[in-house]
């Protein structure tokens, strides 16, 4: 549970006066063996905040159910349904749609099947195919879109520290603003360990989108770069990870856009009891070009830190600030910080 004071928390304009609110949340998981080949995991929570004025109380949760099963040494399963309710406003950095409206809620479902097929200890081939929604609540801007997609990739381990591959992926919307985007991207991969615990990930490739024209037909946009890069590192006490990436993905607000994004994170043990954590993310959306329109740039970027104390084996308080900034369909930059100190009661596990 957690107590919290914010400016300006959903981001809207003119609204400076301080927020007072609190928030419960409760989180389980299990993992259930039905057989020596088959593991059923699941993983649900819930979360009740209440604002002291004007936003009132609002419910979100999510669900997760994963069905892995190895039919032998070299084939694999891994069924996976979720269902999530949330404020765009709680995932900025996660989802461009908080750029546009960050206060409906909204509610996301996916379900996939994947597949992992090994053909030696140095080959692996792998697929996912699914679908998801994005269905926004009683908002005037951003629209219900589903989409479905295939996943797919090969890797060979070269040598102990390096592994050569490639991705790709085909994906096809539709929302009830039209369009109807469809994209596909391709890349190589590359993943490397390197001495002293640093570990580096490198995809690089191209992707298009096209979309439905009102006069009928498909207009196919230019072939762009796609790719994405990470880098992690594990000493001991802390763990760093950097990344960027530039994608084609799925939002409520048109549909599947290009896409451009970084984050940080920072977990340090400061020490037995003690640990700091940080987080940053940011992401845009170029605007206008092949729609025939000058809307700015969608934006999002999101930072936090806080300060982790474990009481002892159950109980841990924390305290921390968040920082968190977007640029919709205005030009006009708006900002919230955020100010939390709470309480995490963990059960044994057993």
């Amino acid at each position: 549970m957690s107590l919290f004071g914010a400016s300006n928390p959903f981001l809207r304009p003119g609204d400076e006066a301080l927020t007072l609110g609190g928030q419960i949340t409760g989180k389980a998981e299990a993992v259930w063996t039905l057989d020596y080949r088959t593991n059923l995991e699941t993983d649900g929570s819930l979360s009740y905040r209440h604002y002291a004025r004007e936003y009132g109380a609002l419910l979100t949760g999510a669900m997760e159910l994963a069905l892995d099963h190895r039919r032998n040494e070299y084939l694999s399963f891994r069924t996976e349904a979720s269902f999530e309710r949330i404020l765009p406003i709680e995932a900025l950095a996660s989802s461009l749609d908080s750029a546009i409206d960050p206060i409906s809620l909204q509610d996301r479902y996916e379900i996939s099947q994947a597949l992992t097929y090994t053909t030696s200890t140095l080959t692996t081939f792998n697929g996912r195919v699914g679908w998801n929604r994005i269905a926004p609540r009683r908002s005037l801007l951003l629209a219900p879109t589903s989409a479905v997609f295939l996943d797919f990739g090969a890797e060979r381990r070269i040598d102990p520290v390096t592994t050569l591959g490639f991705t790709g992926q085909l994906v096809a919307s539709r929302s009830r603003t039209g369009g109807d985007p469809r994209s596909w991207a391709l890349a190589a991969r590359a993943t490397r360990r390197f001495p002293k615990t640093w570990n580096l990930v490198v995809e690089a490739g191209v992707t298009r989108i096209s979309r439905l024209e009102p006069a009928g037909g498909r207009q196919v946009g230019p072939v762009q770069f796609s790719g994405n890069a990470s880098i992690c590192h594990e000493p001991g006490r802390i763990r760093f990870c950097a990344s960027g990436a530039v994608a084609s993905i799925v939002t409520s607000f048109g549909g599947i856009q290009r896409e451009v994004s970084a984050s940080t994170s920072l977990d340090w043990r400061t020490s037995e009891r003690g640990t700091v954590l940080s987080r940053g993310e940011y992401r845009r959306s170029p605007q206008g070009i092949g729609q025939g329109s000058a809307r700015p740039d969608l934006e999002v970027l999101s930072i936090d830190a806080r300060y982790e104390h474990r009481l002892d084996g159950r109980f841990t308080v924390y305290g921390g600030a968040e920082y968190q900034q977007r640029t919709g369909l205005g030009s006009d930059r708006l900002n919230a910080v955020t100010v939390r100190a709470g309480l995490i009661y963990r059960m044994p596990r057993r």
